[in-house]
């Protein structure tokens, strides 16, 4: 009996060591150049859902004879062929089994606009890419140097969102395409007729193997035309799985929410806004694009009930709960209404703003960033945006009498641990 006692005892510690449940990954085969279809059942006569590319991994769910059943860091299930794919090898006896996951979430300085890299142990994500008055393209392009300098080894953005359709977080978006291979686009589907929006839209359609996802419909086909000077023509969209309240699996121990997606024609774009909730390891930010609380008001102003604020605030208020925000609308006052503020309950802050005035107001207000002081610490982009223009050692082009490049800020996540800092850098 005490012989029978001590073996289930030591089952029961070996069901519950890390190893024993550690995921299987599998990858593919050092044969493989391209890719490796990932089908809907085990056959290949089965519907292609995706592909596994050199450098990826997949969770391994169940296997059956010839093929493995799989999850994407997206979250697609699917097979792969056990003949194109090698199971991840475990940690040896002597490294640790559980790493701490770290992250780290850059708010580039492109100037008057906003663009997020994100960087977690196996994905990289990018949301919002755009610019007022730092439109450097090609090579000096202020998003895609930032990226280059910070990760030099990148080739591919797992994901890409854009907030909604203004200049200012779209315009620099094509380079991106052209600099990395980009695996998922998400896009409310609102339609903004500006050659920015249409060049990025452009882009999307020339990327092979994109797959993209907005807030009207999944697996359709829609046309979009646009009629502007310097970019005009049908474009023709295939949407993939339709935008959802679903949290989107992005890589080990992370997730995003899209806690607001609409495609409703507001009557500006700022409507539109995706708010994403980014889940990593035990902490969470919050990207608020340019959602709003209603017109220019005191913080202290409740926000309309019909505001993207206001209905979050109606609808999901624990959804927002955050340990980092990067604060909505350049940190004007029509935007980060104490209640929305107070139900994130955020430490610290970005402001992602620069030179260039929106309706004669330059951002952000004085009474947001008071506001905001009040309840954490208060990083911004445009410190002396003068200063940065003539500044001869600055991520992307120097000296070039723009602003950009300076003041860009890193959130860094180590385990249970967040922070945030400057980084000055050149490249």
């Amino acid at each position: 009996m005490k012989r029978l006692f001590l073996t289930s005892f030591f089952l029961a510690v070996a069901a519950l060591s890390p190893r024993a449940v550690e995921a299987r990954e599998v990858k593919p085969t050092e044969r493989v150049t391209t890719a490796v279809i990932v089908r809907q059942g085990p056959s290949t006569n089965a519907v292609v859902l995706s592909r596994l590319r050199p450098g990826e991994t997949a969770e391994v769910i169940d296997e059956v004879p010839a093929w493995y059943h799989i999850r994407l860091a997206d979250g697609t299930d699917g097979y792969v062929s056990k003949t194109w794919t090698d199971e991840v090898a475990e940690a040896g006896a002597g490294e640790a089994l559980v790493q701490p996951l770290n992250y780290k979430i850059h708010v580039i300085d492109v100037g008057t606009g906003l663009a997020v890299f994100v960087e977690g142990k196996n994905f990289a994500l990018l949301y919002d890419a755009g610019s007022q008055d730092d439109l450097h393209d090609g090579d000096e392009n202020r998003v895609v140097a930032y990226i280059h300098a910070v990760r030099p080894d990148l080739r591919r953005l797992d994901h890409v969102i854009l907030s909604h359709p203004h200049k200012d977080h779209v315009q620099l978006m094509p380079d991106v395409f052209r600099a990395f291979d980009v695996r998922n686009v998400w896009d409310s589907g609102r339609v903004n007729n500006t050659d920015g929006y249409c060049h990025f839209l452009k882009a999307i359609v020339a990327e092979p193997g994109v797959i993209y996802h907005d807030a009207i419909a999944s697996n359709q086909t829609r046309s979009v035309r646009f009629s502007g000077s310097g970019c005009n023509g049908t474009i023709v969209l295939r949407e993939g799985e339709q935008m959802t309240a679903v949290p989107v699996a992005l890589g080990t121990g992370a997730s995003m929410s899209m806690l607001w997606r609409n495609a409703s024609n507001f009557a500006d774009p700022n409507g539109n806004s995706i708010v994403v909730r980014l889940d990593l390891g035990g902490k969470r930010v919050l990207l608020a694009g340019d959602a709003e609380g209603g017109e220019r008001q005191l913080p202290s102003t409740p926000p309309d009930a019909t505001s993207i604020e206001g209905t979050l605030l109606s609808c999901c208020k624990a959804d927002l709960k955050a340990d980092a925000l990067v604060v909505g609308h350049h940190g004007s006052l029509t935007s980060s209404r104490s209640a929305f503020i107070d139900a994130v309950g955020a430490r610290i802050f970005v402001i992602s703003s620069g030179p260039h005035p929106y309706h004669s107001v330059k951002l952000p207000d004085e009474e947001i960033v008071q506001a905001l002081k009040r309840r954490g610490d208060v990083f911004r982009t445009d410190i002396d945006d003068d200063a940065c223009g003539t500044n001869a050692h600055k991520i992307g082009p120097d000296s070039d009498e723009d602003p950009g490049g300076c003041d860009n800020v890193v959130i860094r996540i180590d385990g249970s641990a967040i922070s945030a800092q400057y980084n000055r850098s050149a490249d």
